[in-house]
Parts: C-alpha cells; structure tokens; sequence
C-alpha cells in the first residue's frame, strides 16, 4: 500500500466516515434544533429564496447520501430518510416563525389585523392576485381603524398625515423589497430602492421632462391622437360599436414609442394590430411583479420558471428597440432615449442594460396607466350623460371652428376638462400601498410609534374616496366638486390627497406628460364623436372586471357606439 493510499484510509477513518455516520443517524431534536437556529439567523440575515432552496438542496443530497453509504438500505429508504429529516428542519422554520409573529415579542403585535395576515405574506400576495386589494384594503380600515398590519412585517396607514413623511419631505423613506425585481439584468430606476442612488439615476430622466422637453413632445401626442380618430372610425362595426378600450392601449403604446425612441420606434398597433400580444405580455409582466412582489424570496424561486417569460420577452423588445434608436443617425435627438444615452450630456451614459430597463419601464409604466385613466374616463363619462354634454359643450366653445387647432395650451386653461381629468384620476388610479421602509430608528405618525425596518403605506384608492378628503359622494363620479364652489357649502375636494403620481424624490417625473395626453385624447375624442353605450353593454359587468394589480386589467371590453359629429377628421395638418 502506498503512502498516498494510506493518507486517504486515514482520512476516511478519522473525518469522512465519521461524519457520514452523524449526518445518517440524525436524531430527531437535532432537526428541530437546527430548525430554532436557522430561525433566527434567517431573522437576523434573511436569505434570497433561491440561495435558501439551493442549500436546502445540498442539505437534502447529503443526507441521503450519508444515509445510502452507511446504511444497508435500498435508494427510496434512504431518500425518505433524508426528506424526514428535512421536512422537520422546515417545520420547525415554519411553527417558530409563525409563534414569533403572533407573539408579544413582535414589534407590531400591538397594531390590528387579520391573523392569516400577521401569519404570512402569502396572504397578501393573494389578496393582490384578486385584482382588488384595494377595495379589500379599504374594507380592513374600516374594520380595523387607521392602522392595520396587512403582513407579518407590513402596515397599511390610512391618514393624509402619513403622505408627508414617508412620501413627500426631504426625509421620504427608501422603498421596500416590493419593488426587487428578482433576478432581471440591469438596475431601473424605478426598482432602485435606495433614495440616495435614485436621485442619481433620476438626474438622467429629469432633462427628459423638462417645460422645452415636453414643447418638443407635443408634435408625437398630436399626430398619434389624430391617428386615433381614424383607428376609431374604421374599427367600427356596421352598428358604429368599437372597443373603445383597445384603441386606448395602442395608442398609448405607440404614442410611448414615439416619445422613447423618436423616429427609431417600430411600434404602430393602430395600424397593424398587435399579433405579437404586446399589451397583455406588458400587463402581464406588471401583475407577475406586483402580485410576487409581496413575497420577494417566492419571486426569487419562481423567476426560473416561465412565469417570468414575458418579462423576459419586454426585455427583449427593448434591447432591440434600443439598439435600433443608438445606431440610427438620422433619428430626431428629441425622445428620452437620448437622454437615457447620454447624447445631450458630458456624463458618462448608463450601461447598456440600465438603458434597456430604464427604456422598458418608460414604454410599459408610460402607456399602461395612462390608458388604464383613459379607459375609466369615458366609461365614467359616458354613463354620465350630463357630465359628457357639459364637457362638449365647453369644448365646442373653445374650438368653434374646424380649423382651430386644438393645442395643450388652450386645453390647460378648460375647467371642466380639468376637473374630469382630476376626478378620473381620483377614481381611476387605486394604486397599492407604494410600500417604503421605516427608518431604523422608526417613526412617530399620527401619535403612534412605527418600529424601524417596518413596511408601511398609505392606500391611495382609500385616501381617494376618504370623506375627509372629498366629500360628499366620495365614491361617485363628480367633476363639478374641482370647480369653484366645489359641491356647495362644506364640500371637500383635497388635490393633495391623490396619490396617482405619487410624491417627493420617488414621485412620477412624467406627470405633467400624462396630464398633457389625458387632456389632448379626452378633448379631441369628445369633440368629434357622440358616444354611448350600445344596448347589449353590461356596466355592472364592466365594473366587477375591473382588476388593479399596478397594471388595470379590464376584463370586460369597454365597448361603445361611436357616432362622428358633423365637425372635421383630424389629420397631420392639424398637427402643432
């Protein structure tokens, strides 16, 4: 026997055996005491999930392993074995997290709330798949007060006082793992968490929207909106009825290509349609991360699977539009892309996988929600009548002529256009909670202690029909409580308590953009088209399939008899 073949019985007999031999005759409370200390030290350190099931993994192979050499037992002995002695380690994780959350120990043991919601996040992320968290959010304030723990570590605050201090001052807290995006290549602006790194970021989007930059824009919203027109009228039936709703979305989409990457853009569903799915795999992707964003470590696991596929195909639309738009020489220098590239700037340019995400997020973020407002516009403005005749009205007097050109200035300065713009905005953004963190030290809101590390929000659709925010009929659809006099003697119309746009370092930077499409599709589809929902239309139907997860989701198609007025079609010559 060689030296070499005797270090390695040595090896064998002092070290590998007798550790294969502890590992296959694990005794039970060993399990369970291994459980009570990756408890804590998962407490102390938390663990990305696919890091966690990784380890879990190896834990399981060696065990089996350990059990399979040194015992002599069949394979499937062996591998039960080992999965009893993993189960017990994960339900120990599982009971003592469970005792700690429930128990006094907990920082906020003391704040109300539905049990399965102190238990597991589990119970959130469903109540987000439901596609209206926010009328189950709205419904567990009323019955449980201002402050309610939606999550083991999570609280929702329902207080116009909270808005200031977690979202608007100087001091705004940083965002929540809700908004990591598992393992997506590249770091977005908006899923950068850190405040500080934000605004870094956010110094090469804010020269995109600009007062110039967005004068520079308006050509794009014009013509697109005028292209909008002609996408209604000849998608109408032989009855005049059009899904109203998909036109929205491609032009919302298209307008975003327009705005993102100039004349580099090969984005025209209102002219071909979209065969490829674009919208759905947009909204898709959105309610993926919403709903997984509630549970950061399930998200980490499931991103392998092909639930992320759409995810993964928005990416690879962006990295193609982008590479498009740098190598286009002839392409006009006025979209963001440009300045995403750094072509208006001596510093440095972003990454290339920064500009893909950043560019993704401008397309998805910029025509979603802003269709999603569009949408619920006109079925809130058609089902009042009277509200759609006095929009007309004031409309039909500010342009009285078919060449007047109907320009943002002008649309700016129309009242009632502005209240239904503000009050769709009210009603049609319910927004989660845009959860932040604590600050280490905690917080004091309303008189009450907020624990550090704590993840809080306000409840926008809550905050938005709130009676003390906007009162009365603070669930209907009324335009007249923006205008003087509100809706008489101690009406409430508070504007800062629409969180559509949200606030401070982390709020919309294209919000003067969207107020500016809001304004140009409302006024120019009022103008030229008489509309009204056609007999078979189901309004109830309509509002139960409105689903809010970020994205709004309309499972029942806004379908609405379009009828021209006698005024004019719009076309590129009216374009300003």
């Amino acid at each position: 026997m060689t030296a070499q073949s005797s270090l390695q019985l040595k090896v064998m007999d002092t070290m590998v055996w007798p550790l294969l031999s502890s590992i296959s005759s694990l005794p039970l409370f060993h399990c369970v005491g291994a459980g009570l200390l990756s408890t804590w030290v998962l407490h102390k350190k938390p663990l990305r999930g696919d890091i966690a099931l990784v380890i879990e993994s190896i834990c399981l192979i060696g065990t089996f392993v350990a059990h399979y050499l040194r015992h002599d037992v069949g394979a499937l002995v062996s591998l039960q074995y080992a999965t009893s002695r993993i189960a017990y380690h994960l339900l120990t994780i599982a009971f003592a997290t469970v005792a700690y959350r429930l128990s006094p120990l907990h920082p906020l043991y003391c704040f109300p709330g539905p049990i399965i919601h102190r238990i597991t996040s589990l119970a959130l992320l469903y109540v987000v798949y439901t596609g209206k968290r926010h009328l189950i959010i709205d419904g567990l304030h009323k019955k449980y007060g201002k402050f309610v723990r939606t999550g083991p570590n999570t609280l929702s605050i329902n207080s116009h006082n909270a808005v200031s201090p977690i979202y608007a001052s100087s001091q705004a807290w940083d965002k929540s793992d809700a908004y990591n995006p598992a393992r997506t290549q590249g770091q977005g602006l908006f899923f950068i968490r850190d405040k500080i790194q934000h605004d870094a970021r956010r110094r090469f989007w804010a020269k995109a929207f600009t007062p110039q930059a967005l004068d520079l824009y308006k050509p794009y919203i014009e013509n697109r909106t005028c292209q909008l027109e002609n996408c209604i009228d000849e998608r109408r039936d032989l009855r005049g009825v059009v899904d109203l709703g998909e036109c929205i979305r491609h032009w919302s989409y298209d307008v975003m290509g327009d705005l993102t990457f100039g004349g580099s853009s090969r984005l025209e569903l209102m002219r071909d349609g979209d065969p490829s799915g674009l919208v759905a795999s947009g909204q898709l992707a959105t309610v993926v991360f919403e709903v997984l964003g509630e549970a950061p470590s399930l998200f980490d696991v499931l991103w392998y699977l092909p639930i992320s596929a759409n995810i993964r195909r928005l990416e690879l639309l962006a990295e193609r539009l982008l590479v498009a738009r740098d190598q286009d020489a002839n392409a006009v220098p006025n979209d963001i892309a440009s300045h995403l590239l750094g072509m208006h700037s001596k510093v440095p340019r972003m990454s290339f996988v920064d500009c893909r995400l950043d560019s993704l997020f401008a397309i998805q973020a910029g025509s979603d929600t802003t269709s999603g407002v569009l949408t619920l516009l006109f079925f809130l403005l058609i089902r009042n009548k009277t509200a759609y005749k006095f929009l007309q009205t004031e409309l039909d007097e500010a342009f009285p002529h078919p060449d007047d050109l109907v320009g943002d200035r002008a649309l700016a300065g129309l009242p009632y256009l502005s209240a239904v713009v503000n009050e769709s905005l009210r009603l049609g953004t319910p927004f989660p909670g845009l959860p932040r963190v604590a600050p280490s030290m905690g917080a004091i809101i309303d008189d009450v202690h907020i624990p550090g590390g704590t993840i809080v929000g306000v409840p926008a659709f809550a905050q938005e029909t709130s009676e003390e925010n906007f009162s009365p009929d603070p669930f209907a659809f009324r335009p007249e409580r923006w205008l003087p006099g509100g809706l008489g003697p101690g009406s409430k119309a508070r504007k800062d308590a629409i969180m559509s746009f949200s606030f401070g370092a982390f709020g919309c930077l294209g919000r003067n953009l969207a107020l500016q499409e809001l304004r140009a599709v409302t006024a120019h589809l009022v103008l030229n088209f008489n509309m009204d929902f056609p007999p078979s239309f189901d309004q109830d139907a309509f509002t139960e399939g409105i689903m809010n997860m970020r994205s709004t989701i309309f499972t029942y198609p806004l379908r609405v008899e379009a009828k021209p007025r006698m005024r004019w079609h719009c076309s590129e010559s009216l374009v300003i």
